[in-house]
């Protein structure tokens, strides 16, 4: 049976560390059985405790994120920005947009342009079981976030609050995980990462795609990129069109199947160490080598008037057969879906 790492949140700066114990703040049913999956016999691997912190850029938004010592090594480190964006279509604005980006504002607005910025510099706060945090945008939108800790496993609740009198529509966030010193995080190539389709282990050449451009993106030490070149796999079942496009600013490329669940694994050579980021509302998973980053972004859809709508995004920190533990999250998954399916 796989191994979980133990993983529990800390907050140094606010004298904070614990698991989530608080019924207010247990993940409601199905979702207890994300939870499952990283309970079971500890190792004795320590636990390690994330620091939360944020800059401020030059244009005076407020950045939150979260840093955090890997459990493979206490020199090592891990990354969250939340959210590097959320996207949605503005109460009124028939253009598709960002409501946030913690981005520069040249940067965004190439990409669609930046529709609101923070009103204030946001602050973290302890709750039961972990950290929270309020951002509130113009036109009375607030980004929500809810960081709670599990044993082995750190669960990030993003919301946003509609106090306006019209929809937002299409809305979903990008939370940027980033490997910045974890070895099982450093080799960049995509095809070192892995997802679940037809409830087997694959990785980005799965399709028959040619991969070999990849290296003469390569920077000079033969280890780092030059730019950013994304991967995308699309969530769901269905014919789709594999494509590399290489003729943009950054090149882009589809794998030409589908996966099972919206989950993406970064593992070592024997994969045997794993971390895991995994959305149930995702409806793809993303990787850019250049940072390197991985995502699986929660989708919130519309979010009515007077109305908050929230997602989960879980990151797991796995040891030992990594396919096994894919297929019982895709068997989770799989639960929740229907779960919801039956709701609406």
């Amino acid at each position: 049976m796989s191994k979980l790492l133990i993983l529990t949140v800390a907050a140094a700066a606010l004298g904070w560390v614990g698991c989530a114990t608080d019924p207010s703040i247990e993940p409601a049913t199905p979702h207890r059985q994300i939870v499952a999956l990283t309970t079971g016999d500890a190792n004795q691997l320590e636990p390690f405790m994330p620091e939360v912190t944020s800059r401020t850029d030059r244009w005076g938004r407020h950045v939150p994120m979260l840093y955090a010592v890997s459990p493979w090594g206490k020199t090592n480190a891990i990354q969250f920005e939340v959210p590097e964006y959320v996207h949605g279509r503005a109460p009124g604005d028939r253009r598709r947009g960002f409501l946030f980006s913690g981005r520069s504002l040249a940067t965004a607005a190439k990409i669609g342009g930046v529709r609101y910025a923070s009103l204030e510099k946001p602050q973290w706060r302890k709750i039961a079981g972990g950290l929270a945090l309020d951002n509130p945008l113009a036109d009375g939108l607030t980004i929500r976030f809810r960081v709670i800790a599990y044993d082995r496993m750190l669960e990030v609740r993003m919301g946003l609050t509609n106090d306006g009198d019209k929809p937002i529509r299409n809305s979903w966030a990008q939370i940027c995980f980033k490997g910045v010193m974890e070895p099982v995080l450093a080799e960049r190539h995509p095809t070192s990462s892995w997802m679940l389709a037809d409830d087997k282990l694959i990785t980005w050449d799965a399709a028959g795609q040619d991969l070999s451009w990849v290296d003469k993106e390569r920077a000079d030490d033969g280890k780092r990129f030059k730019r950013s070149c994304f991967f995308k796999a699309e969530v769901g079942t269905g014919k789709i069109t594999g494509r590399t496009r290489l003729d943009s600013k950054y090149p882009q490329f589809r794998l030409g199947r589908k996966v099972d669940l919206p989950a993406l694994a970064k593992a070592d050579a024997d994969k045997k160490r794993a971390v895991v980021v995994y959305s149930p509302t995702a409806v793809r998973t993303f990787y850019n080598v250049l940072q390197p980053c991985y995502h699986a972004d929660p989708y919130l859809g519309e979010v009515p008037a007077k109305s908050t709508r929230w997602t989960r995004t879980y990151l797991m920190f796995v040891e030992g057969d990594l396919e096994a533990f894919m297929q019982k999250l895709s068997a989770a998954h799989k639960k929740i879906k229907a779960a919801k399916e039956a709701r609406n």
